[in-house]
């Protein structure tokens, strides 16, 4: 059955998908970018147009079933409304059957091993798909298989740079700026706006890669064409895009250009951490001493962040990080990664160790009882040849004073002190940005679960507290001052 829709109806984003579901050789479509691109909207009328003229079936993924009936397939009853597909589908709870013979199902995904049943279906759609686990996206391109065209399309709003999307799939292409060759376009309204927007494709020819904005939607910022029975110029939304792009540009970055980064909730533990001012190109090494603060836990990694001291600009700056994850997750492992890169880098000189003092704590594990700290610095001290400083302290600081004096020296308030964090240290980054705080002034202590692992492990907070331990020991009387000073004004007790 073919279908007549007004020429005016879609966004470019509409014509670039329609060419890009008859190409059998793409078998991957990802579509990324701004709040108020239309991003599910036009993928839900490009579906819904394949099952009602060519007879091809979807099954639409969220991450949480609770979601799917105010989301995406509200967006699938409003287009089969307005594109007038009443006569051939019929709306079942969580799934649209066509007269063709065509489905379209919806199904949450709390779990990955929930991903079954996809023989007969020809598209795969996982909506919001930066809600979903590495093993999610694995399990569906396992399973979608046994006919000819078939594709897995996924849209999402980009968040913090080591998702998974980003680091896992996005990163590892190589990819060029793609013109299709014939987009059977009956407007000339169709293309993205040149400067925010673009259409990648990557080296092996399988993989579409999308970025569309707010001005991709003619239903924000107007019909190109002028014509007012056409699109929707919203003032208001336009308004509120120019006032974060004068007044919040990291919001607009995000929000409005679509490119990756993190949004601030206000529940952020390093409230004032800014990644546009405190992260800086830094060289991997300057002359002077090499600082290492630790943290003993094992899961994620154990936490090793490397950084230097300028005392006469009064910087501290972390140059290097290293995550030790397995199987590198031991003192003795971790301390052989840092000698490596200490090789690497031409040091001679001496390294001062800070970290958690509960990592002294004598093993119940180890035959020999020895530490976390004990086997590390028996490893690069004794075994890797490094003169060593422990400069572990014997308790640790409070949390909530700690890291409200590590946040006045990022607001410049600690004696004209600064603190800079190499653009390298990807994981620090997301660490300082996604470490919460509770309801007390303290670390949100937020569990993972790992089913491999049969696990649970604190995701975040790992190198914030190794900063913690580090910045106030090097900073010990100032640290001092600003505890009294706290005291007594009563905000912390003793």
């Amino acid at each position: 059955m073919h279908f007549k829709f007004h020429r005016y109806l879609f966004n470019p984003l509409f014509w670039i998908l329609q060419w890009a579901l008859k190409q059998d050789k793409i078998r991957y479509i990802f579509i990324y970018g701004g709040s108020s691109a239309s991003k599910t909207y036009t993928i839900t009328q490009a579906l819904s147009i394949e099952a009602a003229e060519w007879k091809a079936s979807t099954m639409v993924l969220r991450k949480f079933g609770v979601d799917i009936e105010d989301s995406v397939y509200a967006d699938f009853k409003e287009v089969g409304g307005i594109m007038k597909m009443g006569f051939i589908q019929k709306f079942i709870k969580r799934l649209i059957r066509y007269a063709n013979g065509a489905i379209i199902r919806f199904r949450g995904l709390d779990e990955s091993e929930k991903l079954k049943g996809l023989k007969g279906f020809k598209y795969l759609y996982y909506n919001e798909f930066s809600l979903f686990d590495q093993a999610d996206f694995n399990q569906g391109k396992k399973r979608l298989r046994g006919m000819r065209g078939q594709k897995i399309i996924a849209d999402w709003n980009p968040i913090i740079q080591t998702h998974w999307i980003k680091t896992e799939i996005l990163d590892k292409e190589e990819w060029e700026d793609f013109e299709i060759p014939d987009l059977n376009a009956p407007t000339k309204y169709c293309k993205l706006d040149a400067e925010t927007s673009f259409v990648r494709i990557n080296k092996t020819g399988n993989m579409l890669l999308i970025r569309v904005t707010y001005k991709d939607n003619f239903w924000v910022v107007g019909h190109p064409s002028g014509k007012p029975d056409v699109g929707f110029y919203d003032e208001h939304v336009v308004a509120d895009f120019e006032w974060d792009k004068k007044h919040k540009p990291n919001d607009y970055r995000i929000y409005g250009l679509g490119e990756w980064g993190l949004v601030r909730t206000g529940s952020e533990f390093w409230k004032s951490f800014d990644e546009s001012v405190h992260v800086k190109v830094l060289a991997p090494y300057r002359e002077g001493t090499i600082h290492v603060s630790l943290d003993n836990n094992v899961q994620p990694y154990v936490t090793v962040s490397v950084w230097q001291i300028d005392e006469k600009k009064k910087v501290i700056r972390q140059l290097h990080e290293i995550p030790c994850r397995a199987p590198d997750n031991t003192a003795a492992k971790a301390a052989l990664k840092l000698s490596k890169w200490l090789t690497s880098i031409g040091y001679k000189d001496a390294v001062f160790i800070y970290g958690d003092p509960s990592a002294n704590a004598k093993s119940t594990v180890d035959d020999n009882g020895k530490s976390f700290f004990e086997k590390f610095i028996d490893t690069l001290g004794n075994k890797e040849k490094w003169r060593i400083h422990n400069r572990v302290q014997k308790s640790a600081p409070q949390v909530s004073l700690s890291g409200d004096f590590i946040n006045d020296i990022y607001d410049g308030l600690i004696d004209g002190w600064k603190i800079e964090i190499n653009v390298t240290c990807r994981t620090s980054i997301d660490d300082y940005c996604m470490t919460k705080e509770d309801m007390t002034g303290k670390v949100l202590k937020e569990r993972k679960p790992d089913k491999e692992l049969g696990i649970s492990y604190e995701r975040y907070g790992h190198f914030s507290d190794a900063k913690r331990y580090f910045i106030t020991t090097v900073l010990a009387a100032l640290f001092a001052q600003y505890r009294a000073r706290k005291k007594r004004v009563g905000s912390y007790a003793a």
